[in-house]
Parts: structure tokens; C-alpha cells; sequence
């Protein structure tokens, strides 16, 4: 039976429902996703009280949540609270009204937990090997140390987007001597933390609200193809012109900005303001942004205790150890793809890369996106077999394949698009921020040796079991290892004579 998982995130500033399936084959989807602004934690003050406006509000939207999930018939609902509700002196009787007036049991989690979850839901979907990661919510602000894809130190600091705005600035015309202010003081938090002192130059994986408009403000500025915000690469550059940007514009002149949050206009300066300080202080020269945080490392905790391969998954920490290779087979599960013909494809793919590799030199990087493309090839007969290598595009574009980055992207999508001619109506120009001529002339090659690959297992139950290459001055014998008559995949294959010869420069025989 399938099993359905509802993860309520109660943050400072917005709270969000996240509800995930999980199928039978063990593959998983995101089904639902709303996020409202609630602001909790506005007006805390000193005191340290959560309101009464902000919280109906808060109850109100938990109301429409817990519609939402008797809809979708979840049983299993796991609500979480955090920094306004952590700190606030009346949050027992927050939580007593929350669960009488919705139903909703809130397991407040502490900064060091929050922190935890950060880092499972940002290392399950983005291929990083050390970084350091910064969640800037409303009320908090949790920095996590990774070294080897392990979480080496963490620490939760008392600040966040709404907090320092209420206290620093004003949600209108920032006024330069109080941002100032801000700067001097969040440097003095950043300095007191040793271990970031000891970690300059890694790269930053940024969440949260605040850092995602980073990439929606840069996204609208250079007409990025993506709708995606996951694994969005920004410079320290682009960072300080928006930051640079927000702080010298009133509060009308920022809802106004193509890519703004209307609702996060007030706050975005002071959200913005952490980032900087770290970004500085570090001196690194790059962030990504993830579209993954808590709720995602919530769930993968969730999933992970549920699946039964200890190979690729140390259940210990959580952590997928080949973030890839579990995405592609979460993928080929999910669209009911043949997995002995996907994988014998790429065997097939592979050993005509390596075996040609003097002819069209290419290297190891390369060789990953054929993986990739090869094993994928056929997920767009999820859609319709009619034209399914243009649903593959689609689905390779928008299907949330992680441990890719925008680039190898689009090469792999091309790559299943063209796995079955050697044209494509989509014009590979129209992704040129993110490819160029020589990448298109890389898909023309690893295409080739989709296509071939997909010929030579034409009947999908691995007749030829390998092949030999036997490179002569004017042809390329291939050599098929198999027991059975292999007629069908040889005329098959040899449709793409002519691709080959102008590839590859030689004649194909096949015997």
C-alpha cells in the first residue's frame, strides 16, 4: 500500500505543508506543497511573547492545512516548530490552542536539530563533497560545517530575517548608519564561531525564503531558463548586487523588483544581511542555493529508516551516499521504465564510448552524462510511446534529477531526446546560457552511442550481451557477443550509418 507522509514546518515567518508519496517500489514524490506567511514570530520584542495576531493567523492557516491533508486522506502528519515558537515564553500555551482549535500535535525542535535536518535535506539532493550551509528563517539562523558529506559542527544563532529587522531597521527606507549597525554586529556573531575561521573559501549552500529570492531576482534578470531555484549557483558578486540593490530602494520601490516576494519586500534586507557578513567573512567564491531544507531532511529521515538497501545507504546518518545514482533510480521507478533494458542500454552505451575513445577523445566527465542520458532514455514512454523521446526532455528538464548541475542537465535531456534520431526540434541555442557549440557537438556523440545501444537491445531482454570494437583505418567492425540471432538489432543498428561515419570519420559494419 502506498504511504503518504505530510511534514508541517512552523517556522518564524511562514509555515509550510510538504506532502510526500511513497509507492510501493520504494520510489517517492512530492504530491503537494503550499507555504504561507504567517509571521509568528512579529512583535516578540524583547519579551519574548508570540502575539495574538500573528498567532490566529498561524492557526488559521494550520486550519486550511489540515484540510488540505484530509484531502489527500495522510494519516501520518508530523508537525514542527521552530525558532518563534522555541523561544517564546508562552509557547505552551501556543501549542495547548494549536492542537485544540487543529488537531495538530507541534514537536518543537531544537537549533541544533534544525540544523541537523538542514543538512540531510540539502546532502540527499545536491552532489557536494565539503561546504558549509546557512539557513536564514525568521527568528534563526543555523550554519553547519560539512567535511566529507558529514556534518563536522553546527550551531544555531539567535537572529533571523524578521528579528534583526524589527530590531535594526526599518521594513521601509533603510537607513544607511543603522544597516551598518547590523553589519558591524553580525561580523562580531561570525567571529566568535572558531571553527568558521578555520573553513575560509568553501563554497556556501544558502535555504530559506530570503536566499531563494536571490536566485528568483537573478533568474528574472538573465532570463534563466529554469523554473528550479535547487542547486542555483550565484557569485559573491551577483550576491552583493541585490543586496546592494534592496537596501538603497524603499519598501514600494522592492515589491516592485522583478523576482521579489511582495511579502518578504519588508525583511528581505535584513534576511540578506547574515549572508553577506558569512559570505565575507569566509571569503568564499561561490553559493548555491537549495530548494531543500528541513522538510526535505525531515522526510528523508522519515524514508530512509523505511528502505531496506544498506549498500547505497548508511542508515546511521541518513545520508545517501550516491546522491546521482539514487535520483536516477527513484526516477526510472517512478515512471515504470524497464530497468534490465535501461541498464543493459547503458552497458551497451559505455563500452562503445570506451571503446572509440581514441577516435572522438573525450573524457570521464563526458562519459557521466552518456550514464546518465542512456539510463534515462526511455522514461518519456511514461507519457506516450508516440514522441516520448520530446516527454523525456520534458520530463529530464522538470523531473528534479539531483546531483546534476544546470548544465549536465540540458546535455543529458538532449542526450534522451535524441536517442532515437539525430535531430531534435527543441534548438539547443535556446539553452545557451548553459551550453554551447562544443557542448552540442559532445551531444551528438553520446546520442550516437544511445542510439546504437538502444538498436542493440531492440528486443529489451539483453540478447547481445556485449560487444567488441575493432577499429580499422576506414571502418569499425563491431563484434556482438550473444547466442541467439541478432538480425533485428543489427539492421537496427546499422540505421545510423550514416551519423556514424560523420562522427566518428569511419564506416560501421556489424557482425
Amino acid at each position: 500500500m502506498d504511504d503518504k507522509i505530510a511534514i508541517i514546518d512552523l517556522g518564524s515567518n511562514s509555515v509550510h505543508v510538504l506532502i510526500m508519496k511513497i509507492y510501493k517500489n520504494k520510489s517517492y514524490k512530492m504530491i503537494d506543497h503550499v507555504k504561507e506567511m504567517v509571521r509568528l514570530s512579529e512583535g516578540m520584542g524583547e519579551e519574548l511573547t508570540l502575539k495574538k495576531e500573528p498567532m490566529n493567523r498561524t492557526i488559521t492557516t494550520l486550519k486550511l492545512f489540515n484540510k488540505l491533508i484530509k484531502v489527500y486522506d495522510v494519516k501520518n502528519v508530523i508537525c514542527l516548530a521552530t525558532a518563534a515558537v522555541r523561544i517564546a515564553k508562552n509557547r505552551d500555551d501556543f501549542i495547548k490552542k494549536v492542537k485544540r482549535e487543529t488537531g495538530f500535535k507541534i514537536e518543537v525542535i531544537s537549533g541544533m536539530e534544525e540544523a541537523y535536518y538542514d543538512f540531510v535535506g540539502v546532502i540527499n539532493t545536491i552532489d557536494i563533497k565539503d561546504c558549509i550551509i546557512v539557513d536564514i528563517g525568521g527568528a534563526s539562523t543555523e550554519i553547519i560545517l560539512v567535511k566529507d558529506r558529514m556534518v563536522k559542527e553546527a550551531i544555531s544563532l539567535p537572529f533571523g530575517a524578521v528579528l534583526v529587522t524589527e530590531r535594526f531597521l526599518s521594513k521601509d527606507i533603510i537607513n544607511k548608519e543603522s544597516l551598518k549597525t547590523l553589519e558591524e554586529h553580525l561580523a562580531n556573531q561570525f567571529s566568535n564561531i572558531k571553527w568558521l575561521n578555520d573553513n575560509k573559501r568553501l563554497p556556501i549552500v544558502g535555504l530559506g525564503g530570503t536566499i531563494r529570492t536571490i536566485a528568483k531576482m537573478d533568474r528574472k534578470k538573465i532570463q534563466f531558463p529554469f523554473e528550479s531555484l535547487h542547486n542555483y549557483q550565484v557569485t559573491p558578486d551577483e550576491v552583493l548586487y541585490v543586496y546592494n540593490r534592496v537596501s538603497n530602494l524603499n519598501l514600494k520601490q522592492r515589491k516592485n523588483i522583478p523576482g521579489m516576494n511582495k511579502d518578504r519586500a519588508d525583511i528581505i534586507t535584513g534576511g540578506l544581511a547574515p549572508l553577506i557578513s558569512l559570505m565575507k567573512y569566509i571569503e568564499t567564491e561561490k553559493i548555491i542555493i537549495s530548494g531543500n531544507g528541513l522538510r526535505e531532511g525531515v522526510f528523508f529521515k522519515k524514508y530512509l529508516q523505511t528502505v531496506d538497501s544498506i549498500n547505497t545507504i548508511d542508515l546511521n546518518r541518513n545520508v545517501i551516499d550516491d546522491v546521482l545514482a539514487h535520483s536516477i533510480n527513484n526516477i526510472l521507478k517512478r515512471y515504470d521504465a524497464n530497468i534490465r533494458h535501461s541498464y543493459h542500454v547503458q552497458q551497451l552505451a559505455l563500452s562503445l564510448f570506451d571503446q572509440t575513445k581514441e577516435l572522438h577523445g573525450l573524457g570521464e566527465a563526458e562519459r557521466k552524462l552518456l550514464k546518465v542520458g542512456a539510463l534515462l532514455h526511455d522514461i518519456g514512454m511514461y507519457v506516450d510511446y508516440y514522441n516520448h523521446h520530446k516527454h523525456g526532455f520534458y520530463l529530464m528538464i522538470n523531473s528534479r534529477l539531483y546531483g546534476l548541475n544546470n548544465r549536465e542537465l540540458v546535455i543529458c535531456a538532449f542526450i534522451v531526446a535524441m536517442h532515437r534520431e539525430d535531430k531534435f526540434e527543441q534548438n539547443w541555442r535556446k539553452y545557451e546560457m548553459l551550453i554551447n557549440k562544443r557542448d552540442y557537438h559532445i551531444i551528438e556523440f553520446l546520442s550516437l552511442f544511445a542510439r546504437l545501444a538502444e538498436k542493440l537491445d531492440r528486443s529489451e531482454y539483453s540478447k547481445i550481451k556485449d560487444i567488441y570494437c575493432n577499429i580499422h583505418e576506414n571502418s569499425i567492425d563491431i563484434k556482438l557477443k550473444t547466442d541467439e540471432d541478432g538480425e533485428l538489432e543489427i539492421v537496427s543498428a546499422l540505421k545510423f550509418k550514416k551519423d556514424f561515419k560523420r562522427l566518428l570519420k569511419k564506416n560501421l559494419n556489424i557482425i
